[in-house]
């Protein structure tokens, strides 16, 4: 190896690159995507909507009138809730042909009070109606949960200024999954059955209710960090998968590889020169988009030896494509192919728990071990998918420079 030489080879392809505007902008957006990322998803956003992919951003609760229920509710609204709960009333709802619509992400909780004599009942009548998103019924259950506190909270506190002298229920304990709603009508269906019963002797019809919730052992998934994780994966296909067939077979129809081969550089170095810049280009993008997300993340060692583990193979698979393809057309159509064919063999794979054949791709390993680097939830299952990754990469690279030695150059 001769350092002048792949100096120079080095600069003509930092020079390429830097006349590659479409690229340049195409990093520049992933910067951007992930300074936004940074800002707009903080690590406290709940599952009330605040990420930015899924749920309800927005709630509106619209009322027909102002009644002391609605300004119980206004005042009692959490901190966590504040800034995506909107008050107002129906008849300034947004309506198209007397349909009221809401905008996409949102979703609405419409309370009418209805009079007694109105009511099918006979009784004075709160009408709830919640409309969630089409297809996700859960979608509004940290809502509904603030929504049925509140309103029990506010009608005990009522009935106890109505009737003073009387012994009244206490509030139940409330939770965050509702429990105090099952137990209650646990205890109604009792008092029900025991009614019903009369005065028969023995023991109750029906047993008292324990409720307990607890979680799985598994992790649920970050979404921060799994959407941080396709940054950084992209990063690396970019750079390596993309750019080096495209320009690589670039050179190949205007007579610059050819032109390489006649001059002094050996054709280790001019592949060499290849398999040193493009990673360097793909790692320094995607260690950028990791910082961004978060910059501990530079400090650990299995998250450079993730980064060298996926390069190394994307490397290895872009270098293949670019010694098969003949045109910048081939090798794009090429790069795209394999994607494709790739991610449909893994959907297969996954949904059809097919064993072994997925972990033959470097695209099954490589986004689970970044992934554990960036949500720091590394164990020793990780490592292993690390040395699968290493294994697979260097039967690439292998390949890649016996296919180019012998075909990159015709």
């Amino acid at each position: 190896m001769r350092w002048y030489i792949l100096q120079a080879l080095l600069h003509k392809e930092a020079a390429r690159h830097l006349a590659n505007r479409g690229g340049i902008a195409l990093a520049i957006l992933l910067v951007a995507a992930a300074v936004l990322l940074s800002v707009f998803a903080p690590p406290e956003a709940t599952a009330t909507g605040t990420t930015i992919v899924g749920g309800v951003h927005h709630c509106y609760l619209e009322y027909d009138r102002l009644t002391p229920l609605i300004q119980h509710l206004r005042t009692h609204v959490p901190p966590e809730l504040k800034s995506q709960m909107v008050f107002r009333e129906l008849a300034h709802a947004d309506t198209i042909d007397g349909v009221i619509v809401y905008p996409t992400g949102t979703g609405a909780i419409q309370i009418r009070q209805v009079q007694a004599a109105d009511s099918p009942t006979g009784r004075a009548m709160v009408h709830v109606s919640i409309w969630h998103p089409d297809g996700a019924p859960t979608a509004l259950a940290p809502y509904e949960q603030w929504l049925w506190k509140e309103m029990r909270r506010a009608y005990t506190a009522w009935a106890c200024q109505k009737l003073p002298a009387a012994v009244l229920p206490p509030l139940p304990t409330f939770d965050d999954h509702q429990n105090w709603l099952i137990r209650e009508t646990h205890q109604r269906f009792q008092e029900q059955v025991e009614a019903a019963r009369g005065e028969s002797p023995g023991p109750p019809l029906i047993p008292d209710l324990a409720l307990d919730r607890k979680g799985l052992g598994g992790k649920v998934l970050d979404v921060r960090a799994a959407i941080a994780t396709g940054m950084v994966v992209f990063a690396l296909y970019f750079a390596c998968v993309y750019l080096l067939p495209t320009l690589s077979c670039e050179e190949r129809e205007r007579g610059v590889l050819l032109a390489q081969a006649l001059s002094p550089a050996s054709p280790t170095e001019l592949l060499f020169a290849k398999f040193l810049f493009y990673p360097t280009l793909g790692l320094g993008l995607a260690a950028t988009l990791a910082g961004i997300y978060k910059p501990d993340i530079l400090s650990s060692l299995f998250f450079w030896l993730a980064l060298l583990a996926v390069g190394g193979g994307f490397l290895g698979i872009g270098m293949t494509i670019a010694a098969l393809a003949k045109t910048q057309r081939a090798a794009f159509l090429g790069g795209m192919c394999y994607l494709l064919s790739v991610s449909m063999v893994l959907l297969i794979c996954a949904t059809n728990n097919i064993p072994l054949l997925s972990n033959l791709a470097v695209e099954y390993h490589g986004p689970r071990i970044l992934h554990a680097a960036m949500s720091q939830t590394v164990d020793h299952t990780h490592w292993l998918h690390l040395m699968a990754a290493m294994g697979l990469a260097s039967l690439w690279l292998i390949a890649a420079g016996y296919i180019f030695r012998r075909r990159g150059w015709q």
